[in-house]
Parts: C-alpha cells; sequence; structure tokens
C-alpha cells in the first residue's frame, strides 16, 4: 500500500485530463455566450411597433384639443397652450420642436414620411428604413368658444 500512495506515474494523466475536461467545457460554452450577448442587444433595441406607438400616442394627445393645424408634405404646426408646436423631418428622423427650439427626436430611420390632411384632423404615413410602413389619422376636437352664445 506504501507503494501506491508513494507512485506519482497517474497524476500526469490525470492532470491532462482535468485540462481537457475544462477545455471542452468552454469551448462548448463559447457558442451559447455569443448567442446571448446577440440576444441582449437585439432587446435592447425596441421594435419599430413601439416606437411608432409611443409616438402614435404623444402626438394623438397633444392634437386632439387643438384647432388650427398647418399641413406641409414634411412638416405639421399646430398652437396648444400659446406654444407652436412643430413635427418635422431632420435628416433620417422626425423630431419635435417648440416655439422653433429644440429637437426632440421621436421616430428614427426614416427613409420617408408623408403628412397630410384628413377631415378634422391629419394623417401621417411614415417608411422606415428596411421598407416597413406604417400610417395613423389624429383627429381633433376642437370648441370655438368664441361662436357660442350665451344663455
Amino acid at each position: 500500500m506504501k507503494f501506491v500512495l508513494l507512485n506519482n506515474k497517474g497524476f500526469t494523466f490525470l492532470d491532462a485530463l482535468l485540462s481537457f475536461f475544462v477545455f471542452s467545457i468552454i469551448s462548448l460554452s463559447f457558442p451559447l455566450i455569443m448567442k446571448g450577448f446577440e440576444t441582449i442587444k437585439s432587446d435592447s433595441i425596441p421594435p419599430r411597433y413601439y416606437e411608432w406607438n409611443l409616438f402614435s400616442e404623444s402626438l394623438g394627445n397633444e392634437v386632439w384639443d387643438t384647432g388650427d393645424i398647418m399641413v406641409s408634405p414634411e412638416r405639421i404646426s399646430f398652437e396648444k397652450e400659446g406654444e407652436w408646436i412643430t413635427y418635422e423631418r431632420y435628416q433620417n428622423s422626425m423630431r419635435r420642436k417648440v416655439n422653433d427650439r429644440g429637437h426632440e427626436v421621436v421616430l428614427q430611420s426614416i427613409h420617408s414620411i408623408a403628412f397630410s390632411e384628413v377631415p378634422q384632423g391629419i394623417k401621417v404615413k411614415v417608411e422606415f428604413e428596411g421598407g416597413e410602413s406604417m400610417e395613423s389619422a389624429f383627429y381633433y376636437f376642437y370648441k370655438d368658444t368664441a361662436q357660442e352664445t350665451p344663455e
């Protein structure tokens, strides 16, 4: 029994097996780790659907209680609570400005944009880079208090 404990011939073989096992685990895990990084990257960028819904909700709320909207093919302007709000194309994005100041990007990666008038509202059609397009109509409810007759 003493002879077996003092013999170190099997140590090199066990060391090589352990090293190969650790190397195999790391090598086989590498594609999974890379796939995880790719998933994190793709999930951190919101899909166009979410960006469009956020834009639609905010523009719809702003347009709802305004009266006069000035529409041109790539720009809309309207007055709300004494301030002029403008949505316009700027390079490959759409921005919002208040009183011709500021640069709030509301949509990104736009290929083309078209604003048009509809009865009592506006229609926005956007084509994103990559060919995806979305459109919505936004209606306003404006009550002119100057034309009301007192009782």
